[in-house]
């Protein structure tokens, strides 16, 4: 579920995204590496708060408030995140659609970068990024398909 904190005002969104589970410990890792390094894909629903995010120095609010990262419903580890297709609905209907292939940046490339700064361990998830921005109403639910994945369904509550 995501619950829209009472202190929210503005544009409230989901954003779909691919999201890496990380198999094996990482550090300077090759492509062939990072490739190698992922134990399977999920989805995640990348909840925002677009006027916190705008009014604070970094995402820390706006991103990462109690529910505002679902994720799941489970982890496939045999699918090719580049060859698929990410669908997000509200109550059904279709409101953003694109190739998972088509971020900027590969997910592969994603890992070897980060693994220059960061050591990746088993468990670890890596959040690939959106191409579009859907707004979240309570009362309603929302939908991300990948295709090759699944879909993770959230309802959309108000704080109470």
């Amino acid at each position: 579920m995501c619950i829209r904190d009472s202190d929210v005002t503005g544009r409230f969104e989901a954003e779909g995204e691919v999201v890496a589970v990380i198999g094996r410990t990482l550090r300077r890792a090759s492509r062939d590496e990072a490739r190698e390094s992922i134990f399977g894909w999920t989805i995640g629903n990348d909840v925002s708060a677009r006027e916190w995010q705008h009014a604070d120095r970094t995402f820390w609010r706006s991103k990462n408030s109690d529910t505002f990262k679902p994720m799941g419903p489970w982890i496939e580890t045999d699918v090719d995140p580049l060859a698929q297709t990410t669908t997000v609905r509200i109550d059904g209907d279709v409101r953003a659609e694109f190739a998972t292939g088509d971020m900027i940046f590969d997910p592969f490339d994603f890992i070897v970068e980060t693994t220059k700064y960061l050591t990746m361990h088993p468990g670890d998830v890596l959040w690939m990024g959106a191409d579009s921005n859907v707004q979240l109403e309570p009362g309603r639910t929302v939908e991300i398909e990948i295709s090759g994945i699944g879909t993770l369904s959230n309802p959309v509550l108000e704080e109470r």
